[in-house]
């Protein structure tokens, strides 16, 4: 969705406060291999900027590069379960598994990030936004801008700051109300580790504590 990154360049370009910008969704899917299936995982969109994140790691292979998603390469880091469903003992490397009706190379195995509220956080697999958007339709899913200070302690003038690019970014006039919501780590349950303390979420469009739980989890 070319607004939201849009929205994501006007954040960065805006604060000092400010060091990188993610656009990120979510979906389910089917992933298959062979004649493995795992239903119901998470199928992540990211843009270019995912890999400032100290969220992503892979423990196989590598994360994919930011020309890799800017091109819309058919690449993907899988999640731990996934992983381990799909392949058992093989080594997922280099194999192409189906994600949807799509054939996506793997080229890394995120590590391993346990469960949260009884549910798997490893159930996942993360591709390029542009991907996404050519599977799933460019509707809104949820669509999340994460967002890194440069400095855990600007946090807050971080967040007032990308309010405020928000704002000016979709023309808002000072009696209306602000159209997205904001979420800190702190609010998501502490479940990041310490390296991603002070980054937050806005979350565009209509704001539901599902999108909050489903996004996240993942993040």
């Amino acid at each position: 969705d070319m607004a939201t990154l849009n929205e994501a360049a006007a954040i960065r370009k805006f604060s000092d406060n400010i060091s990188a910008v993610s656009a990120e969704t979510s979906a389910g899917a089917t992933m298959s291999y062979r004649n493995e299936t795992v239903d119901g995982a998470q199928v992540q969109g990211v843009s270019p900027e995912y890999i400032n994140f100290a969220t992503y790691d892979v423990e196989l292979g590598r994360l994919i590069s930011p020309v890799e998603i800017s091109s819309d390469r058919p690449v993907t880091i899988i999640g731990w379960d996934v992983a381990d469903k799909l392949f058992g003992p093989i080594d997922p490397i280099d194999k192409t598994i189906s994600i949807g009706k799509v054939h996506f190379r793997v080229v890394g195995v995120h590590k391993k990030k346990g469960s949260a509220f009884g549910n798997s956080q490893d159930n996942f697999a993360i591709i390029s936004l542009g991907n996404f958007q050519k599977m799933f339709g460019s509707r809104m899913f949820g669509m999340q801008l994460v967002v890194k200070p440069k400095r855990p302690e600007v946090a807050k003038a971080a967040m007032d700051d990308a309010t405020v690019a928000l704002r000016v970014e979709r023309r808002l006039r000072p009696k209306d109300p602000d159209n997205f919501g904001m979420f800190t780590s702190d609010t998501l349950l502490g479940i990041y580790e310490t390296a991603t303390k002070g980054i937050f979420a806005v979350l565009i469009g209509v704001v539901g504590l599902s999108l909050v739980v489903g996004g996240i989890v993942i993040m």
